[in-house]
């Protein structure tokens, strides 16, 4: 080969190689890190008529590459630099920090009069828990330019606090409400007692109880068991953990609904040919192998899930079931509708939301308490003295629906437990009694309710 096609066959051997190694090592040149987020502290701010302060800045993560932007949206208010503003006007504006593509802000307002002091009514307060209280705070100086309150609470699981003052006792214990005006605030330690609560009681929208309508508030069901049920559900127990003092029915139910659609295969008897495809197992084998949930499927005897409370717990389960990819053919519609009914009727924040019940709950709601097998009720006989009491409160309700009456002649109510791949819990509303119904009965007397616990 002569030597000037070997060179040229070298340098071009060469040239691949550093190509090659420059693609690798990105050119030798270092990977900028980009910037995930921006926070300005404090969030919010006033300032008097030439008062500087500086803010600070902090940028996610601390290795990106970044250089800061300072931006006011009204300079003739706030004026910013590198970081430090000052007061120029009364007015409002927002100064941000930008670097990379995030931005962090800080909303300024600029008072000419500023707040001298702000004094609530009340610097202690005792409440029941349940029950609302509206505070009352005086800002003077009364021609401050900014007279606005800013509430807060130190335990917000205790007592709630809205923009307004408001203040909503969850459960007993003490928190301290803050009114922050301008750069003054001021106290009042409350402190929520045990309120008086049972069977038969009004449940609100809020979160509130009463045993007497209060045609102020919007009843949205009647506490059926008044008990701490966390113990025995632990899911319950890890979601909210503050869900101790009972069992709430909602006003509403469906019914003519099945437990479960394609819960079995259609075979032709002559050919044993499957017809059409169904799901032929059980929910709760799907969940031992593909989630941490505990099995929703239980025996009969008195030790097993049957006479146990999980309802919360079983319903969050078949949610995992019904929205696992493969399953839509064969979703739980029982839970389906109770995930609609949530859009329906809003529950309180400080509640569990709406589920479908264990049998065991479901059957509480009719017998109340009961320390022996659900399953066999019908034989041992039991009273019913707690639906009596629950329905006559919901008859005081316009528009709502009674347990057990809806079909004149006999009703089934689904639940949250399994049996068997095609048996379902049911509970009857005649006693109490827990039954186990086909998955896919879906006349008009086979219904769903939702309860919550709260």
């Amino acid at each position: 080969m002569c030597p000037m096609k070997r060179f040229a066959m070298l340098f071009a051997l060469c040239s691949i190689l550093f190509a090659a190694c420059d693609k690798e090592t990105g050119g030798n040149e270092p990977q900028k890190v980009a910037v995930e987020s921006v926070i300005v502290d404090p969030t919010s701010i006033e300032l008097g008529i030439n008062e500087e302060v500086e803010l600070n800045v902090e940028v996610l993560p601390v290795d990106a590459d970044y250089a800061i932007e300072w931006i006011t949206t009204n300079a003739d208010v706030v004026a910013v630099t590198d970081g430090r503003i000052k007061g120029i006007a009364p007015g409002t504006a927002i100064v941000m920090a930008k670097a990379g593509d995030k931005t962090g802000s800080c909303t300024v307002s600029v008072v000419g009069i500023p707040v001298e002091s702000v004094t609530l009514d009340y610097h202690e307060f005792e409440i029941e828990e349940g029950n609302n209280f509206t505070f009352s705070a005086t800002v003077l100086p009364e021609n401050a330019d900014n007279k606005s309150i800013i509430w807060s609470s130190s335990a917000p699981d205790i007592v709630r606090v809205n923009g307004a003052g408001q203040i909503t006792a969850l459960r007993g214990g003490v928190a301290t409400i803050t009114a922050k005006a301008g750069k003054h605030t001021d106290e009042c330690v409350v402190t929520v007692t045990a309120a008086p609560l049972g069977v038969g009681y009004y449940y609100y929208s809020d979160g509130t109880w009463s045993q007497s309508l209060d045609p102020t508030r919007t009843p949205i069901g009647i506490v059926f068991y008044v008990g701490d049920i966390t113990e025995t559900d632990p899911t319950l127990k890890a979601d909210h953990p503050n869900c101790t003092h009972g069992l709430v029915v909602a006003l509403d139910e469906i019914n003519g609904i099945p437990w479960q659609r394609n819960y079995k295969s259609t075979i032709d008897e002559n050919t044993q040919e499957v017809l059409a495809e169904g799901y032929d197992d059980t929910i709760g084998r799907w969940l031992e192998i593909n989630t941490d949930f505990e099995t929703i499927t239980s025996g009969y005897e008195m030790g097993d899930k049957l006479n146990r409370p999980m309802g919360y717990h079983n319903t969050k389960a078949i949610e995992a079931f019904n929205n696992a990819e493969g399953n839509q053919q064969w979703r739980v519609t029982a839970v389906d509708w109770i995930v609609e009914y949530r859009t329906k009727v809003a529950a309180p924040e400080q509640s569990s939301g709406w589920y479908l019940g264990s049998s065991k709950e479901m059957s509480l709601l009719v017998s109340g308490e009961y320390d022996k097998n659900i399953w066999d009720i019908g034989e041992s006989g039991t009273s019913i003295q707690n639906k009596k009491d629950i329905n006559e409160k919901i008859a005081m309700i316009e528009g709502a629906t009674q347990i057990g009456v809806a079909i004149p002649v006999m009703m089934f109510y689904w639940t949250s437990t399994e049996f068997t791949w095609e048996f379902a819990g049911g509970m009857l509303p005649m006693n109490g009694r827990a039954l186990q119904m086909f998955k896919g009965d879906d006349q008009a007397f086979y219904s769903a309710r939702a309860i919550l616990a709260f």
